[in-house]
């Protein structure tokens, strides 16, 4: 006690961990009745508790705190209610934060109930929705989240509807572009600052939009509009950038309003602009991050961007202790990068440690989705894998993945149609699978001649050459393949060659390995097809190096497939990729180095 005394009233912010150590070795030998003295005791826990949640050492933080809510006395909501409430919602977001979730609902449901007024609760409720939301899977807990969210803004004078029809999300999301027409970061950064209790609606808006992402997607533009129509009208607050963010996602879709990518574009990055210069925190990046990068970026930033700053979301989550919005960066971080083409081992091991953490922090949502990315991630290495069970929508689209690149066309068909008739595909998914789709057609195609399917490649041409004309980076090799298989389908044989190169050169500058790959496998089955046999070696030569490069034994085995049975027209000379006699490519020797620099000298000769 003697340290204790000599530090009272001192700055002791440096060295406060270690006086509060030792202070609980005499603890016991403290009385009861010596109240003051407790009391300063535990208000000086409460400081380690805050200064070690600042280091992100949140199980030190729980255990500060617990220690300094027990040196209250047994009747302190009476007669200390503020410190006991501060106390209590500390506590509760460091239970939270380390994965103790069954403690933080306790602490907080008992919290609300000593409450005095609204102004109180709402910290409590913000907290409680946020973990019930982002945490757990089933209906229930969505739906006592919006409830919990929708009752706080009803109470704080918010009038939200039930429902809305079409046109009434079309008219208020034009009404909404009309205010933010031309609107730039400067502009927003010379915006006056929201008051305080319009700022604690906009949280709530914040969360609400969140829960009705997967609850009730249609009402999701309603809270974005909402929300930046306050901010227009009063001000910002940092709450406001998500309302930007997300209002600029709902421009992204068809159904919401009159689709406008460019618009979403400029209104995203002046947002993202803008919290960078005015908000120096990073609170709320997580969330920013996961909206931006994971819903609509990729029109115009790379993947392997997009990858990385999700990768970035879920690093900033977890040492803030929002390990909901952390989980949510990591599934999006896995498929922007599976999408991009990362090397699959390398993905299987972020996988694996993402699933860990996700045990240790009981986040079944996040388990769920990267359990899905672990199954596809192992087919396409040539893994067994245990079929995955839950009944989620996202799993159409792993399926469908996973049928394209085993060869199954008819599976693949039968699933990509349930991706779009399940409703909840996302603008993240919709340009890849319309994609894969068109793509897939193709091999349907030249087993049946089926008229309805003729639409489907010519549709996937005309989307994503809309979108090539915002990212080429992303999405000008997917046209080309496009492209090269229809003129194959239709015996142009000189076009098709031309298209089949630029999309190999195409997917090479942009980092695509698995889709270069792609491009000469399927450019080997097209000089097969037209009995250029040598051509055709070159080409399957050309895939294997990258499929192996990419990871995928269950590709490589493919293509040794096809090179076996052209082995009589392949160069003079061993091949540097193949081994001869159908034995299994060793990935793990694989020189990268190499398929840059023979596709240079091979395209050479092919583009004349």
């Amino acid at each position: 006690m003697s340290l204790y005394s000599t530090t009272k009233g001192k700055v002791v912010d440096d060295i406060v961990f270690s006086i509060i150590d030792q202070i609980k070795h005499g603890i016991d030998n403290l009385e009861d009745a010596n109240c003051e003295l407790r009391l300063d005791i535990a208000k000086l826990n409460e400081l380690a508790g805050i200064k070690a949640a600042t280091c992100s050492d949140h199980v030190t933080s729980r255990s500060y705190l617990t220690f300094a809510l027990s040196l209250l006395p047994t009747d302190h909501w009476k007669s200390h209610y503020d410190m006991s409430l501060r106390f209590s919602l500390r506590l509760a977001k460091s239970c939270y934060s380390c994965g103790d979730l069954e403690k933080a609902q306790f602490i907080l449901v008992e919290t609300l109930g000593r409450c005095h007024s609204l102004e109180d609760k709402l910290p409590g409720n913000a907290l409680l929705a946020r973990i019930v939301a982002t945490v757990l899977i089933d209906r229930k807990s969505f739906i006592d989240a919006y409830t919990l969210c929708h009752e706080v803004l009803s109470q704080l004078g918010e009038e939200i509807p039930d429902s809305l029809q079409t046109n009434q999300r079309s008219e208020m999301a034009e009404a909404t572009s009309i205010m933010l027409k031309s609107i730039s970061d400067s502009d927003l950064l010379e915006m006056r600052e929201m008051d305080e209790r319009l700022s604690v609606i906009m949280n709530f808006y914040t969360i609400i939009a969140q829960v009705a992402y997967f609850l009730k997607p249609a009402m999701v533009p309603f809270f974005a509009c909402r929300m930046v129509q306050l901010t227009m009208k009063n001000g910002l607050c940092k709450y406001s950038i998500m309302g930007f963010i997300s209002f600029a996602m709902a421009l992204c879709d068809s159904k919401i309003a009159k689709k406008d990518i460019e618009d979403a574009s400029r209104i995203g990055k002046a947002a993202m602009s803008c919290w960078m210069k005015r908000y120096h925190t990073t609170e709320l990046l997580p969330n920013l991050y996961l909206v931006y990068y994971g819903s609509f970026a990729f029109h115009t930033e790379p993947l392997q961007v997009c990858a990385d700053m999700l990768r970035q979301g879920f690093d900033v989550g977890m040492s803030l202790g929002e390990t909901g919005a952390a989980f949510f960066n990591s599934s999006q971080h896995i498929r922007t990068a599976l999408i991009s083409g990362e090397r699959l081992s390398t993905l299987l091991e972020k996988v694996d440690y993402y699933l860990r953490l996700a045990n240790t922090y009981q986040n079944e949502t996040a388990k769920v989705f990267l359990s899905l990315h672990h199954e596809t991630i192992s087919i396409l290495m040539g893994k067994e894998e245990n079929s995955s069970k839950k009944d989620v929508s996202a799993i159409y689209f792993h399926r469908a993945i996973q049928a394209y690149w085993q060869g199954h066309s008819e599976r693949c068909q039968h699933y990509i149609k349930k991706v779009f008739l399940s409703g909840t595909v996302d603008i993240g998914k919709l340009l890849f699978i319309t994609f894969i789709e068109g793509m897939n057609s193709f091999q349907l195609l030249k087993r049946t001649s089926n008229g309805k399917l003729r639409s489907l490649p010519r549709n996937a041409i005309i989307v994503l050459k809309k979108a090539a004309s915002l990212s080429s980076w992303n999405f000008t090799n997917k046209v080309h393949l496009l492209e090269a298989e229809q003129f194959s389908l239709q015996n142009h044989l000189s076009e098709a060659q031309a298209s089949y190169a630029a999309a190999i050169n195409s997917a090479r500058s942009s980092g695509f390995i698995h889709e270069q790959g792609l491009a000469c496998e399927l450019a080997g089955h097209h000089y097969k097809k037209v009995f250029d046999l040598r051509s055709a070696w070159i080409f399957f030569d050309q895939a294997k190096r990258c499929y192996t490069e990419w990871g995928s034994q269950l590709k490589v085995d493919s293509v040794t497939q096809q090179l076996d049975s052209l082995s009589d027209y392949a160069p003079v000379g061993p091949s540097s990729s193949s081994s001869g006699g159908g034995d299994r490519a060793r990935i793990e020797t694989y020189n990268p180095s190499s398929v840059s620099r023979d596709c240079d000298e091979k395209l050479t000769t092919f583009m004349g």
